[in-house]
């Protein structure tokens, strides 16, 4: 088991929990394992855990069940780059939009006003949707 030094925080880890049932002849019968949890996750679901290995010793009454969790370093994106990322799709696409509106207007040529469009109006009710999922996030 990995210890998480001083300097790291809970995002720099990830926790995971296995179930191994081993025969008389230390052969593994069954192996079930989840990864990439959180701390909180996985303190959550303790419960589930024990309860899938209780399981698995009812299933298996004569075979040893054991149970490990650890944790490992975190690859990938953390959490905070993923909502960044979002952020800045978000953004990206309200520009697309809005370039496309402006254009529309531009290049307008019919009798009536482009706001009575319908096209038009859908547009603005999707950037208006896009700017409020933008102030969600």
């Amino acid at each position: 088991m990995n210890n998480i030094s001083a300097g790291s925080s809970v995002y720099d880890v990830v926790h995971w929990f296995s179930i191994k049932v081993i025969d008389e002849k230390r052969k593994v019968v069954e192996f079930v394992c989840w990864d990439g949890l959180k701390w909180q996750l996985r303190l959550k679901y303790d419960w589930y855990f024990k309860y899938r290995a209780a399981l698995l010793q009812v299933k298996y009454p004569r075979l040893e069940v054991n149970c490990y969790w650890g944790n490992e370093p975190a690859t990938g994106k953390t959490l905070e780059e993923i909502r960044l990322d979002k952020i800045r799709a978000k953004k990206s696409k309200i520009t697309q939009y809005r370039n496309k509106l402006e254009k529309a207007k531009a290049n307008w040529t019919s009798l009536f006003a482009i706001e009575d469009d319908v096209d038009y109006q859908r547009a603005v009710e999707k950037i208006k949707r896009l700017e409020f999922e933008l102030r969600a996030l």
